[in-house]
């Protein structure tokens, strides 16, 4: 299993790199931090790359830290800007 970083931690408004998945195969998501919690009005949007707009199919909050995304397909995690712990986003394969 390899992890990998594709947002940085950090409370501003930001969106991670693209997560490209291959057909047949499965990436976990998740979110991290050294310590704490993620504010729980807070949710990092996870969102599939279409040929329109962004397609909302997961959302990572302080309960809910990780999913699995099946490929095919590129992703992308938005996360909102909050006052709080800086929070980033990793992969695993």
């Amino acid at each position: 299993m390899a992890q990998a970083t594709v947002l940085a931690a950090g409370t501003a408004a930001a969106t991670s790199s693209d997560i490209v998945v291959a057909a047949g195969e499965s990436v976990t998501v998740a979110i991290f931090a050294a310590s704490g919690r993620l504010p729980t009005s807070v949710a990092f949007a996870v969102k599939q790359d279409t040929p329109g707009g962004d397609n909302v199919v997961a959302r990572l909050t302080n309960v809910d830290r990780a999913t699995v995304l099946a490929g095919p397909g590129t992703y992308r995690v938005q996360r909102p800007a909050y006052a709080g712990t800086a929070f980033g986003v990793f992969t695993e394969t």
